[in-house]
């Protein structure tokens, strides 16, 4: 049985301290989490490098457009699954490592992907799904509505992988507990993602700016003269470009799950009295009941009750 009341990021937080728990646990476990993100973002960057997007600023005709797009399709598609695949490994290793040492990323990964895959893939399908109809509507209250509508699709994406994962409930009561664990303190969520949302663009903004410093006589032709922008697209091709943005996006890929573990944590802390811990197939037993209190308390009357020895004949005269 594995205890997540045990997790080191398991407690309460304000702003402050929430940010300084999740650089703790970034630094502890950073060897780990960086090989297992650059490794990924190497192949996600060689993959798209190899999809020629200049091919369709070559022509001019829209059928023809659409058939390049068209060709597109299965190499996003083979992204798009294996970013989902690698986002649900990451997810579960900070989860589940951090109580359960003698695992690998192997065994973890293989146990995530059993349990997990298909309940997280439905999820995400139906979070997609809201979202357009959120982000759509928010474009009817101009830039501010849609991105609010951006942030609270984040907020509670955040929180489904964590439901999930802890908790092993179905997919509804997944939806039930997200929704419920978001809204209850939803305005410092909400703040919460934002200000972590802008913390990591800025990082990841500084970082690009670096990896592009050995590039930067095409990047700043193609400013100059934009007729030159399938040059610098091509650089995405270059080994020495996949390699520098595989190592700037390992950096920043292990953030957003910690920021998301942490984000579950401070609002299960708010629950006095309730167990988080993983329901495997050994531990069965529910929650523990107000019933089952009193009548705990009430055997301990009766025990203390009879313990106690009868009253002497003298304790009973006046």
């Amino acid at each position: 049985m594995i205890d997540y009341t045990q997790h080191p990021l398991n407690k309460k937080y304000d702003l402050d301290t929430a940010l300084g728990s999740i650089w703790e646990f970034y630094k502890k476990w950073f060897g780990s989490l960086f090989v297992i993100s650059f490794v990924f973002s190497l192949i996600i960057t060689y993959i798209s490098g190899r999809i020629n997007i200049s091919e369709i600023y070559s022509v001019t005709d829209p059928e023809e457009m659409i058939a390049i797009a068209r060709s597109m399709i299965g190499p996003y598609a083979l992204i798009i699954l294996f970013s989902f695949v690698f986002i649900l490994i990451l997810q579960y290793y900070i989860i589940r490592k951090p109580v359960d040492t003698e695992s690998n990323i192997f065994s973890i990964g293989t146990t995530g992907l059993v349990k997990y895959f298909l309940p997280l893939l439905v999820l995400n399908i139906l979070l997609a799904i809201f979202a357009v109809f959120a982000i759509l509507i928010g474009v009817f209250l101009l830039f501010i509505g849609a991105l609010f509508a951006v942030i609270y699709v984040a907020l509670i994406y955040a929180f489904i992988s964590p439901v999930l994962m802890i908790e092993n409930p179905g997919i509804g009561d997944t939806i039930t507990t997200t929704l419920s664990l978001a809204h209850k303190r939803f305005w410092p969520n909400i703040g919460w993602v934002t200000i972590f949302g802008i913390l990591v663009m800025v990082i990841s903004f500084i970082l690009g700016a670096i990896i592009m410093i050995p590039f930067g006589g095409s990047f700043f032709r193609t400013i100059m003269n934009p007729e030159n922008a399938s040059e610098l697209l091509n650089l995405t091709s270059k080994p020495s470009f996949i390699i520098l943005n595989a190592l700037a996006n390992a950096v920043t890929m292990p953030l957003f799950p910690i920021f998301s573990l942490v984000l579950y944590f401070n609002a299960r802390s708010d629950n006095i009295g309730e167990v988080i811990r993983n329901q495997s197939d050994s531990d069965k037993s529910g929650p523990v009941r107000v019933e089952d209190l009193y009548g705990n308390m009430n055997k301990k009357e009766v025990k203390n009750n009879t313990d106690s020895p009868p009253p002497s004949v003298e304790d009973l005269m006046p």
